[in-house]
């Protein structure tokens, strides 16, 4: 009689499976997802009209257009602008986080109702649990955020001065390409930075009562984990966030995005407790 180890471990998803999924589970629930997608869009209209508003009310705002062009700073218009971005952050984190639970409800097959969206507002304390969450979050993002951040501003404003000193064109073009990959640069080690907070509002929506330190430890191991895969997952979107461009698909792009995302999360993890953080062994007698 022998003793032999076999290693069993569970096959993740593909991107091209889990984006197969999402649509079919879209299919059930397409109606309160595009609700939830023209919320979303709706109060970031709101917020920005606001703005708008106030600069006109303050003299900030004088064009003959509703697009963000300002010919004045003054403290007051300053003022209105912090209050605003501050009530739009604050009130409709409650929001942000029900999406979540609504999407990662639909990635199991549940269909909830719209009105689920607002289940932050039930109670002064999941309130504030959404608040706290969104605070947390952000302020994990913001080391990186200030530190490239600062690096484009320092960037740009040696290629304006190099500019301004009369260089030639083909000095010029070569400073407009370096400024291009900075810029690009940074955006993508601020979305790398931002990649560990991603499953933080998915992970609430499954255990409701988790606490919160517990919540961002799982979902920096789980990306940590997958990180290549999760990387995948946005890679594939490409085309879609483009084409928001031109056409603002957005009432689709938003729930087909965001229940990939939860499909991809749930994979990780059944795929992590199935094998217990570490490949299964199993003994087989022979």
């Amino acid at each position: 009689m022998t003793t032999a180890l076999m290693t069993v471990t569970m096959k993740a998803m593909r991107t091209r499976e889990i984006k197969l999924r999402a649509r079919e589970l879209l299919r059930g629930c397409f109606a309160e997802s595009a609700f939830i997608s023209m919320l979303n869009i709706g109060l970031f209209l709101i917020t920005y009209l606001l703005i708008i508003i106030a600069g006109r009310g303050t003299g900030a705002h004088t064009a003959e257009t509703l697009f963000p062009v300002f010919s004045s700073c003054p403290p007051s218009f300053i003022l209105a602008l912090c209050v605003i971005l501050a009530a739009a952050y604050f009130l409709s984190a409650p929001i942000y986080y029900g999406s979540k639970w609504f999407f990662w409800q639909a990635a199991a097959g549940n269909t909830m109702p719209a009105s689920s969206v607002f289940a932050g507002y039930s109670s002064f304390e999941q309130f504030k649990l959404c608040i706290k969450l969104r605070m947390l979050s952000d302020i994990r993002r913001l080391p990186y955020i200030l530190i490239f951040g600062t690096a484009a501003v320092v960037e740009a404003v040696l290629a304006r001065r190099m500019l301004l000193q009369g260089a030639s064109s083909s000095t010029a073009v070569l400073i407009y390409a370096g400024f291009a990959v900075v810029a690009v640069g940074v955006v993508y080690m601020c979305f790398c930075a931002g990649l560990k907070c991603v499953p933080v509002g998915y992970l609430l929506a499954d255990d409701p009562d988790a606490v919160v330190s517990d919540i961002f430890e799982l979902s920096e191991q789980v990306v940590r984990k997958n990180a290549g895969r999760l990387m995948k997952l946005y890679i594939s979107f490409i085309g879609w966030f483009i084409a928001c461009l031109p056409a603002f698909p957005v009432i689709i792009l938003i729930p087909y995005f965001n229940v990939s995302l939860a499909v991809f999360l749930r994979d990780c993890l059944e795929k992590r407790e199935d094998t217990g953080d570490t490949a299964v062994k199993e003994k087989v007698m022979v």
